[in-house]
């Protein structure tokens, strides 16, 4: 072989080794990716989020705040989250431990659950003389109020009393009681389904998902996740679907047909949400400083994204305008955009995968192919080794030698 073509065939045998190494190593960076937004995460400082004890979450979009149940305070703690940078606003005062909230934006009302058994009403308009003050108190348990929901469909406001077993109605055009529904286990959050137009509760006792008709107060259909203890709740109407958070893991319910699916990828949480402009699941995941996180889902119950957080974030909310996702920290506030750090595709995943196998074959392919090459590759002063047909005539002179020999002993040399 040529010096010029022996230099190309060992370029390319290393180009392609390299090729190989470099596939292999993607697919393994593939498959080990995880969707992680750590990397991403913006903290802001922010003193009096940093130290207080909180529950609930909710987000008024239209005016761009986040509300956060603190019941250190014994009020509502406000941010604004107009700016990139969150802006503490103040804290309103509802007169004792905040448990749950709930956010009307057809009415400019925030409602917070008590924990000694009322549901305060927040003036949020503007342009009220009680802007961002308590203007009602509605009492709905001897004990608890606790997680909260309200329909803009039915106009209500429906209140989890924990232990009491029921969810109370208050009817949001008089701030009266009109309903208690008898759910006969302890309950956490509510939420009515404007699409079926029907009342589901989590009751952690039973693994259950109560169904039941708002007319009769009846349980219609009882939903049964073993092991799961649901906290959480939220629905997307649109595709009826209901994410639950469990104690170790989270479930995803499909209302239709009952089936349901549990995943380990947020280990268990506390606050579910669903924003219905964003088409996003969010899970609060609070267990301790080193290991609660905030996961994201979209309409359909994959999973996207989840970021490392305090304990004391029990639920997140996200920002329709901007996409962002929101919730405590140990400094006060992180926010983080899932978008920015969403999991590779499917069929790359797959690539990837396919790619680490593949891999040594092609390499054992790319020996064979040197190796082929490189037989031929002999010193060209070498004798070359005879071929078949060569050594064939060889045994058939020699066999002639030894006849001749033979008949010269017998009948003499011929020339004699």
């Amino acid at each position: 072989m040529r010096p010029a073509a022996k230099i190309a065939s060992i370029g390319a045998g290393l180009a392609t080794t390299a090729a190989v190494l470099l596939s292999a190593a993607a697919g393994a960076v593939l498959l080990s990716s995880c969707a992680s937004c750590d990397s991403i995460v913006r903290q802001t400082a922010q003193p009096v989020l940093a130290a207080g004890i909180f529950d609930a979450v909710e987000a008024d979009q239209g005016g761009h705040r986040v509300f956060f149940a603190d019941q250190a305070t014994h009020g509502v703690d406000v941010v604004d989250i107009s700016k990139v940078n969150p802006r503490f606003v103040g804290v309103i005062d509802v007169g004792g431990a905040t448990k749950g909230l709930a956010y009307a934006p057809d009415r400019h009302r925030l409602y917070a659950g008590i924990e000694s058994g009322y549901v305060a009403v927040v003036d949020t308009d503007p342009a009220s003389a009680h802007y961002m003050h308590t203007i009602d108190k509605v009492t709905v348990d001897q004990t608890q109020a606790d997680l909260l929901d309200y329909s803009a469909k039915t106009h209500t406001v429906y209140a989890g009393t924990g232990h009491s077993n029921a969810v109370v109605a208050i009817d949001a055009n008089t701030d009266k009681v009109t309903r208690r529904y008898d759910a006969r286990s302890a309950v956490e959050q509510p939420r009515f389904d404007g699409a079926d137009g029907n009342l589901y509760v989590n009751t952690p006792g039973d693994d259950s998902l109560l169904q039941m008709n708002t007319a009769t107060g009846k349980v219609t259909q009882t939903f049964t996740i073993r092991h799961c203890h649901p906290s959480g709740l939220a629905i997307n109407p649109t595709r009826q679907l209901a994410m639950v958070a469990c104690r170790s893991s989270t479930g995803l319910i499909n209302l239709r047909t009952g089936a349901n699916e549990v995943s380990r990828t947020v280990p268990g949480g506390d606050l579910v949400s669903y924003d219905l402009g964003a088409d996003r699941f969010l899970v609060g995941s609070s267990h301790g400083p080193k290991d609660s996180s905030v996961g994201v889902f979209d309409g359909d119950g994959r999973f996207l994204a989840q970021v490392q957080t305090s304990d004391s974030a029990h639920g997140a909310v996200i920002d329709d305008r901007t996409g962002v996702v929101y919730a405590l920290s140990a400094v006060g506030m992180l926010s983080f955009s899932p978008s920015a750090c969403a999991p590779t595709p499917d069929w790359l995943n797959f690539a990837g995968g396919m790619s680490v196998f593949l891999a040594p074959l092609i390499a054992f392919a790319v020996f064979l192919v040197w190796y082929a090459r490189r037989r031929p590759n002999h010193d060209p002063n070498a004798t070359a080794r005879p071929t078949w047909e060569e050594l064939q005539r060889e045994d058939l002179a020699a066999e002639h030698e030894r006849m001749r020999a033979l008949e010269d002993a017998i009948y003499g040399p011929l020339d004699a």
